[in-house]
């Protein structure tokens, strides 16, 4: 009896070198793209005097999953088990839909915000206001405040104000968001300043701007509760947001060529293993 053109081959039969060195190629790839996204993951962790890590919880869930896809391809290339490249193919095709929603979230959410220019000074002033609902939501949040202040004040950011030297060298001085928005009061207070980490406030001050009157030259107090802080904090969410998200979509574009690779490869050993249908 005739065989039929849809009855599979026999399975032993590996499929041939090339399309098998394709699909271990991008994996091999995949593996280490995986291994860069938790390297990236690391670099958010351990970020000196970053105290906000809300981005480093979804990048090794993404990196996590893309590492067990890609030893999952890779097993299913060095097995020559179609059915495990399919489904290697799919979960690669969730990981970019994936990837993609959490690119346009960053981008999203850190479209809004910055720093201000003040007259008569190198450095910008920021306020959680210019920011995002979503960054405005999370430094609101008192329990996500409360470790984010703690993170400030144990960091040296307002120690490094004093290696200033003079008032005008300060106003000279390229602060970082941390340090203009949560170590001084903000300019508009007209408080005198005394040296770098001491402003003369007992003249009290004729701007409404509360912070003006929770800054304190106090140390762990500074300015740590003023919606300033917050800005510097929403600053610096927002600047590494906007790294993050470069890097993805680099990323993406990457996983895209991989995918599409994956499937010419994963197509040809279908028809190796199952004959032309």
């Amino acid at each position: 009896m005739m065989e039929s053109a849809y009855s599979p081959k026999i399975l032993s039969v590996p499929p041939s070198t090339r399309s098998s060195n394709f699909i271990k190629l991008i994996n091999i790839l995949g593996l280490l793209l995986s291994v860069a996204l938790i390297g990236i993951g690391i670099w958010l962790a351990s970020r000196h005097g970053d105290c906000e890590k809300s981005l480093r919880a979804p990048v090794f869930v993404i990196a996590i999953f893309f590492l067990i896809v890609s030893i999952l391809g890779l097993f299913g290339a060095s097995s020559a088990f179609v059915p495990l490249l399919y489904t290697y193919l799919v979960l690669m095709l969730m990981i970019l839909l994936i990837l993609a929603g959490f690119i346009i979230f960053i981008f999203v959410v850190t479209a809004q915000g910055g720093g201000y220019p003040v007259a008569g000074q190198q450095f910008q002033e920021y306020t959680l206001d210019d920011y995002s609902p979503f960054i405005r939501h999370k430094l609101n949040n008192p329990t996500n405040w409360v470790h984010i202040q703690s993170c400030i004040e144990s960091s040296n950011n307002c120690d490094e104000l004093n290696n200033i030297q003079s008032a005008a060298d300060y106003y000279n001085s390229d602060l970082n968001p941390i340090q203009s928005g949560c170590c001084r009061p903000p300019t508009e207070c007209g408080y005198t300043i005394v040296s770098p980490s001491n402003f003369d406030t007992s003249t009290g001050s004729n701007s409404s701007n509360p912070d003006c009157l929770t800054y304190s030259n106090n140390a762990s107090i500074k300015c740590y509760n003023c919606q300033s802080c917050k800005g510097g904090a929403a600053q610096e969410i927002k600047r590494d947001g906007r790294i993050l998200g470069i890097i993805f979509v680099v990323i993406f574009f990457v996983l895209v060529l991989v995918y599409l690779v994956g499937c010419v490869a994963g197509r040809t050993a279908s028809r190796e293993h199952y004959g032309d249908v």
